[in-house]
């Protein structure tokens, strides 16, 4: 036979399982082809990595040298390594992005794009190694669109998994022909991964890792010094290009405590848990309640793989039985965490390891290893149907694995992703913006809606969300909260902020509030719509009290809003909101609605001196000294200047 014979026909197979792949990935999300620019899950993931690989798609082309400095968590600096990479998702969107479309449209494309990609992946390796079509369709369908999958749509660098298995086919290449090329493709595979999450990297070096050691007595002899001194090239090379690109992940890794050892039986279950109708509706329930994650394969998956182990195919180098073994072995010991000391030596061993939130995800590898014994216990099946049958036989399997597997319809509902307010931001300025409410703490998720609709007009947000957040945030997030509190005003004026945009129909109260205080010159409102309004911070008059802002060191200083161990504030009466920032020896207090029975209450460590200063004008209303407690018995309360909406208090030590 000819290679010009064999070359369309390879091209036929790889274009009809590109078609096939691509039809069940619309078939498993139905209905998110029909709008692609505006159904969401309406899920804060989703609308993280909508936004990230939206601005990894306009930031490569207008300023790439700047790709990590994010418009997110403002001031920050290097903000979207607090983000998975989504590097290469964000580049293979890129052009949908530069049509001008919506984040959820780049987002959902990049998500029929990803498990058709990883299905492509797999079936390229399985191919390789059965030398059978249908095997490698089966295994590609049975990873692409089974429970790590179909329960993680809004995780866009989970669908996009296509590195492991070309970069076992890499290795593999590599070890059987030491040539190369094949070097260069492993670590740029390796690379790739890497670039498009931080989980996926690791869970490709495990795998390697656990295949090269089960492959070691090929690498004895000078032909395995060879091969040995290829990969430690592709190894260096790769982790110099990573470091090059990844650097700021390096300086901004949060190290998460080990993981305590959670329960064996509902980490076990994960392997039996499953929300396709099938499982879920026969016997699957409970293990999908109660398991961290899902990675049950399907009966078909596993009766296949029974096939694979018990009657090995002659036809199937042995070598990839104990690779994927292998595989699967390091997978289950480590998604057990520190239910055994291996997870714990890692974690001492590998930094990365250390970033990682949940260790249970290691499952993937079982559930990969199990996709790829599918596609050989199909192949050993095969050799006992006449040629002509091989095919609906082969059909048949994969119908039966796709509806044992269907999670459809997908739960898709209409987004207006960047409501009118934000659509107007970009004609008002290009400096920074924040959105009220703020969310911060463990409901900082909550941030996700307002970087979706960032992507209409890229400024800068005080807002943010991500893996983890910067140390500041937390405490920059709360006083930005106090808006339209005086102080609050001035902290956002010293970050550089210069419109807020208020939600008020999710702030009780907020409505009433800013209508009494809109004469204040401090800011003033620009443009409404509906319960949103957008106010511009102004640049600050001659006053006392802005003369005083202007000195402060406001990370040096702690926020408080109640009493407590190191607070100052002991308490109050016949007052609104109050609220704080102090050191060891300053005191700046917001007190709010003062009356003739208004009184605070302070506990000072040494004598202070200081001046109330009106919020609305900034003039000086009173001064103050106040002495440190000598007698036993509560501090005496203070008096407050009666009839303010807002005074700010500010008390300085005196030595």
């Amino acid at each position: 036979m000819s290679n010009k014979s064999i070359v369309p026909a390879a091209a036929r197979r790889l274009a009809l399982a590109l078609l096939v792949f691509a039809f069940l990935a619309v078939a498993h999300t139905y209905p998110l082809i029909t709008g692609l620019d505006h159904l969401s899950r309406h899920n804060d993931d989703e609308w993280l990595n909508a936004w990230a690989v939206s601005w990894i798609s306009q930031q490569l082309v207008n300023n790439p040298s700047e790709l990590f400095d994010a418009n997110m968590y403002f001031p920050t600096e290097q903000s979207l390594a607090y983000t998975e990479p989504l590097i290469i998702p964000g580049i293979l969107g890129a052009p949908v992005h530069w049509f001008g479309s919506s984040p959820l449209l780049t987002y959902n494309v990049l998500l029929l794009l990803g498990m058709t990609l990883t299905a492509l992946g797999m079936y390229s390796l399985v191919y390789r190694w059965t030398g059978d079509y249908w095997c490698g369709i089966v295994s590609g369908s049975i990873l692409a669109f089974g429970a790590p999958t179909m329960t993680r749509l809004p995780h866009l660098q989970a669908i996009h998994f296509y590195w492991l298995p070309l970069a076992l086919l890499a290795l593999d290449n590599l070890l059987v022909h030491r040539r190369t090329r094949d070097a260069v493709w492993l670590g740029g595979c390796v690379l790739g991964a890497a670039l498009t999450s931080g989980y996926t990297a690791i869970f490709v070096v495990f795998a390697l890792g656990a295949a090269i050691i089960v492959r070691a007595h090929t690498l004895w002899g000078k032909q395995g010094l060879g091969v040995l001194v290829r990969l430690a090239g592709a190894a260096l090379l790769t982790l110099f290009l990573g470091f090059l690109v990844l650097h700021p992940y390096q300086a901004l890794q949060v190290s998460r405590p080990l993981p305590s050892a959670g329960d064996f039986t509902s980490t076990v279950q994960m392997y039996l848990s499953s929300n396709s109708h099938v499982h879920y509706g026969t016997w699957g329930q409970s293990f999908y309640a109660s398991a961290p994650d899902s990675f049950f394969p399907g009966v078909v998956a596993l009766l296949l793989t029974v096939i694979a182990l018990s009657s090995w195919t002659a036809s199937v180098p042995k070598r990839v039985r104990s690779m994927i073994i292998a595989i699967a072995v390091i997978g289950t010991v480590m998604s057990l965490g520190t239910l055994t000391p291996v997870y714990s030596w890692f974690y001492d061993l590998l930094p990365p390891i250390q970033s990682l939130r949940a260790p249970e995800r290691f499952g993937i590898l079982v559930y990969f290893s199990v996709a790829v014994l599918a596609g050989v216990g199909l192949a050993r099946l095969c050799q006992y149907v006449v040629p002509s049958w091989k095919g609906p036989v082969a059909v048949a399997f994969l119908l039966v694995a796709m509806v044992e597997t269907f999670h459809g319809p997908a739960r898709y509902s209409s987004l207006d992703w960047a409501p009118r307010i934000y659509r107007n931001l970009g004609a008002l300025g290009d400096g920074p913006v924040l959105s009220l409410p703020i969310h911060r703490g463990r409901d900082f998720n909550r941030n996700a809606s307002y970087l979706l609709a960032s992507a209409s007009h890229w400024r800068p947000l005080v807002n943010g969300f991500g893996n983890s957040q910067p140390p500041e945030f937390d405490q920059r997030a709360v006083l930005a909260s106090r808006f339209p509190s005086p102080l609050a005003v001035a902290h956002l004026r010293a970050l550089g902020v210069q419109h807020v945009v208020v939600h008020t129909d999710r702030i009780p109260g907020s409505f009433e509030l800013l209508e009494r205080v809109q004469r204040r010159s401090d800011f003033t409102l620009i443009a409404e719509d509906g319960p949103d309004r957008v106010y511009r911070i102004n640049a600050p008059p001659d006053t006392p009290f802005n003369n005083l802002i202007e000195s402060i060191n406001w990370l040096q200083l702690t926020y408080i809003e109640r009493p407590g161990l190191v607070s100052f504030l002991v308490g109050w009466q016949e007052l609104g909101a109050v609220f704080g920032l102090q050191d060891t020896s300053r005191l700046l207090l917001n007190v709010e609605q003062t009356t003739v029975d208004s009184r605070l209450t302070l506990s000072l460590p040494t004598p202070m001196r200081g001046q109330y200063f009106d919020g609305a004008t900034g003039v000086v209303v009173k001064d103050v000294t106040i002495e440190p407690l000598k007698v036993v018995g509560p501090p005496a309360p203070l008096v407050v200047p009666p009839g303010y909406e807002s005074l700010v208090l500010d008390l300085h030590a005196v030595y």
